[in-house]
């Protein structure tokens, strides 16, 4: 019995310190709330990519990533007729938004699609989509960048 609770503190205490260092390297780079999506998919990825993104970090490759992600999001088209689309928003999708993404991009586009998704608090809200190379802007950012610029360019007219 005293072994086993030894056990489990240790095991508690090593819980801790993966936590602490996951959330002071969150902090240190303002991310805590960006980082818990991806740490979320990590959890549940196979092992063959975690083997990946370790030897990736082995050989100090963490900086090539999203070439990596691109190339497999081409080499995923070509295999099998579906499209990489990514999607932006303020916020992590929910199942049903997801769903309903998938199937709007899958409809106008006549394609399997597979979602790439980033949060992006920095949007407010909204939505960007990024397809074959063209972006789709729908953020609320966005449509107050192009607001100012036409009250800039209404008040410089109007000599304001």
């Amino acid at each position: 019995m005293a072994n086993q609770q030894i056990s489990d503190r240790f095991e508690k205490r090593k819980l801790e310190t993966y936590a602490r260092t996951l959330l002071e390297a969150a902090k240190s780079e303002d991310r805590v709330y960006e980082d818990i999506e991806p740490i979320k998919a990590s959890a549940s990825a196979s092992p063959e990519v975690l083997s990946v993104l370790s030897q990736m970090a082995a050989h100090g490759d963490m900086d090539k990533i999203s070439d990596v992600l691109a190339l497999y999001g081409e080499m995923a088209e070509g295999d099998q007729h579906t499209v990489g689309v990514t999607v932006t928003t303020a916020v992590p999708l929910d199942h049903e938004l997801r769903a309903r993404v998938t199937q709007k991009c899958e409809l106008d586009l006549g394609q399997n699609v597979f979602l790439i998704e980033r949060v992006d608090p920095s949007i407010i809200g909204g939505i960007i989509l990024t397809v074959n190379g063209r972006r789709y802007d729908a953020s609320v950012r966005h449509q107050l960048e192009q607001a100012q610029k036409v009250m800039t360019q209404t008040a410089a007219k109007s000599g304001v």
